[in-house]
């Protein structure tokens, strides 16, 4: 387990590091590195390679902003969405806001209450045993004025849309087309399986059944539209689908 701290006040930083250590010795929890920080400019430029076994510990307010520790959730979430997130505040009035911010947390310790170390007990061992099953290969999408999770197994393709650059249509197994933000060159980079087949299309390249070389196209499981093949990506595209098939033996 990883333990990211940010904590704008030294002895609070202390503290917790002590009760961590604790709880890891009672529980028999594997901390691999606990590491605190005060500055969110700091926090933010040594955020960790994204994995399961990090937990982030937040302070709600940081340098007198209220909000700091739920504005840093959300780029959390984005960057590490399978880690686990806790927040350790005296302004456990802020709640209810927390689901604005999408952070999915595991906890809301206040700091106020005499029961932290018991609470922050529970949080970390529900995060050493959270279940490997649940982290799906998943991206994070803004449509309309929120942010949706979706399971990349569920993507078949991304085409533009005409009428807004900075948008594309989103085509799932389901046959619904939903509208997200971002362009096909932005989208693209969400995942290693996105593979741009054309100007006008980026496919999910585990979904596809079949390469029509004469008609430049490419046949998608789960969609009854051909995508368009540019000449210049077939081979690119074939050598893409011996990767992953070389990888899988």
């Amino acid at each position: 387990m990883n333990l990211f701290i940010l904590e704008d006040k030294w002895v609070e930083q202390v503290s917790l590091e002590k009760d961590i250590n604790e709880i890891a010795q009672e529980q028999h929890i594997a901390i691999s590195t606990i590491k605190a920080y005060s500055k969110i400019a700091e926090f933010k430029d040594r955020l960790p390679a994204a994995s399961i076994d990090n937990v982030y510990l937040l302070d709600l307010e940081i340098d007198n902003d209220k909000k700091a520790g739920l504005k840093i959730s959300r780029l959390i979430r984005k960057h590490d969405p399978y880690a686990t997130i806790i927040f350790i505040t005296v302004h456990d009035e802020l709640l209810p806001v927390t689901f604005k911010y999408q952070a999915e947390a595991l906890d809301f310790i206040a700091k106020d209450k005499d029961n932290i170390k018991e609470r922050l007990g529970r949080a970390l061992k529900v995060a050493q045993h959270k279940p490997r099953r649940f982290a799906l290969p998943t991206i994070l999408l803004k449509i309309g004025t929120g942010y949706t999770r979706i399971n990349i197994e569920d993507i078949i393709y991304f085409s533009p849309n005409p009428a807004n650059s900075h948008q594309s249509f989103l085509q799932l197994v389901n046959n619904q087309r939903i509208t997200v933000h971002g362009s096909l060159t932005t989208l693209e980079k969400k995942s290693p399986l996105f593979f741009r087949s054309h100007r006008r299309c980026l496919i999910n390249i585990s979904k596809v059944a079949e390469i029509n070389t004469h008609e430049h196209l490419v046949i998608l499981k789960g969609s009854t539209t051909p995508c368009p093949l540019s000449r210049l990506k077939n081979t690119a595209l074939l050598n893409r689908l011996a990767e992953i098939a070389n990888a899988g033996n």
